[in-house]
Parts: C-alpha cells; sequence; structure tokens
C-alpha cells in the first residue's frame, strides 16, 4: 500500500529540528498528505496543595508548549513547497497520559516520523517509544544531523528473520521500490542464532516483488547496532529498515540494546516496526 498519509511528531522545543523539514518533503515526493502534531503537557497543582496556587502560571505554561508547536509548523511550512497538503493538530496531555494519547493518534497514519531524542527518557523520546510499540505501524526516525531531503537510492535493511524485522521490510516496500541497490544484512556472532532456512532466503522474496538486492552476511565483535551504523557509512547507504525491539515493564517498553543503540547514534534515516 501507497504512503498517502504522514504524521509528524513536532519537537517540543519549537526550533524545527531536520525532522520537520524531511518530514514536509517526503510528503511532498510521494503526494502524501502531512499532518504535524504538537503536544502540550498540562501540569496539575500539587496534590494536597492549600491555599492560593498561581493556575495562571500552569495555564501560561501549557500554552507556552501550544505556541511553541505553532512556531515549528510555521517553519515547517515555510521550507516546504506551497503544493504540500498539511495540517497542524494540537492537544494537551497530562504526562502520564501523552504516550497512549500519541500512540493512538499514530494508528490514523500510514507512517510516523520522529525527530531523533535529544537526551534519553526525554518527553519526545518517550512519546517515541510509545508510537513505535503500541501503534502498531512504522516509524521513521530521523537523525539531529540529516541536512540532505529524503532520498532512498540505496537500502540497508538489517534482517535477523524475527516477526519485526519482517514487519519492518513488509512496512518499507512503498520506499525500497524507489531504491537502485537493495542489501540485506545478516549478523552473525556469539549472541546471535539467526541462519536462513534452507532454499528460502528473504532476498527470494523480495526478487519476486522485482527488487534486486544482495544478501551479505557481517561478522560483529561488539555492539551489533554499532556494526550496522558502520557498514550503513562505509555503504554510503540513504536509509536503513529493521525491526524495533523491546521488552514490556509495567505499563512501559523498555528499548532493546540494538535498538536502542541506533535511536542514540544513528546517523541515517531509520524506518523501524515492532
Amino acid at each position: 500500500m501507497a504512503i498517502k498519509d504522514i504524521l509528524l511528531l513536532l519537537d517540543s522545543d519549537g526550533e524545527g529540528l531536520p525532522a520537520s523539514a524531511y518530514a514536509g518533503a517526503l510528503a511532498h515526493e510521494l503526494g502524501a498528505h502531512l499532518t504535524a502534531a504538537g503536544i502540550a503537557f498540562e501540569i496539575l497543582a500539587p496534590s494536597g496543595f492549600a491555599g492560593d496556587y498561581p493556575y495562571e502560571m500552569l495555564a501560561a505554561i501549557t500554552e507556552q508548549s501550544r505556541e511553541r508547536s505553532a512556531k515549528a509548523y510555521d517553519k515547517l511550512r515555510a521550507a516546504s513547497p506551497d503544493s504540500l497538503r498539511s495540517e497542524l493538530v494540537q492537544f494537551d496531555a497530562l504526562p502520564g497520559q501523552a504516550r497512549d494519547d500519541f500512540a493512538r493518534l499514530a494508528r490514523h497514519f500510514d507512517l510516523t516520523i520522529i525527530g531523533q531524542g535529544k537526551e534519553p527518557n526525554s518527553d519526545d523520546e518517550l512519546l517515541a517509544e510509545a508510537a513505535l510499540f503500541s501503534s502498531g505501524r512504522p516509524v521513521l526516525f530521523v537523525p539531529r544531523i540529516q541536512s540532505k531531503p529524503p532520498r532512498f537510492d540505496r537500502a540497508l535493511i538489517a534482517w535477523d528473520g524475527s516477526h519485526a524485522a519482517a514487519r519492518a521490510l513488509s512496512d518499507a516496500m512503498p520506499l525500497l521500490e524507489k531504491a537502485k541497490t537493495i542489501e540485506v544484512v545478516t549478523i552473525s556472532g556469539p549472541r546471535t542464532s539467526y541462519k536462513e532456512l534452507p532454499g528460502f532466503n528473504i532476498t527470494r522474496h523480495l526478487s519476486r516483488h522485482g527488487l534486486n538486492a544482495e544478501l551479505k552476511q557481517l561478522p560483529v565483535s561488539g555492539d551489533i547496532g554499532d556494526t550496522l551504523l558502520s557498514y550503513a557509512a562505509d555503504a554510503g547507504s540513504d536509509f536503513l529498515v529493521m525491526g524495533g525491539y523491546g521488552h514490556s515493564r509495567l505499563r512501559e517498553f523498555v528499548l532493546g540494546g540494538t535498538t536502542r543503540t541506533i535511536l542514540t547514534s544513528m546517523t541515517l534515516p531509520v524506518l523501524m516496526s515492532h
């Protein structure tokens, strides 16, 4: 299915991160509609507080969040072609509810685009995790250092035979169809046990979709995420496709080691699915 409906999470500081420009350019290239989402966190008065409390101050903080979202959206519009079809949606949410609200919103779109988090456990990072693990939709993460417009000539697929990798591969098909070169990499090492079934190589599946892909096996001596990013840099890959991994802890997800490495150190756009 083509990508025709894209959601962008606006950065919380209103500065207009590279993800916004990337999302605008991608939506225009695909002929897709872009919805930019701004979230204003509502701050409640301390529980049990007695006496007059400056509720006006709390309301002003929430309003400043809305203004930052509007500022980020204005920057996106200014950097995008006039023909881009887009809209701004803003909603207020309590910090404990924002993740669920954003995940539910993301379920209504083909793809969610999110900029690389500035620091661990920030509001933006928690929203990104919610979209990845709870929306049932793919998420395209854009690195902070991204300066080039979207390019899909050279695709890199991290394949370990898991359900998350299979989901990511399927979700990425509209972008893989634009690629001139597709490399599928598997990683062998002491902590990996995956091997292809005899006679069933994932490149065969891609070839039946008219996509020519080359399978490569990479050795790893350290972190798998670092191995992937190093190879992507050497190969000049334009984007990476991989499964997103984590495990549940109560109502939150804890990122897997490889997923966290990629999201922390990414140097190219990464499409993840869970």
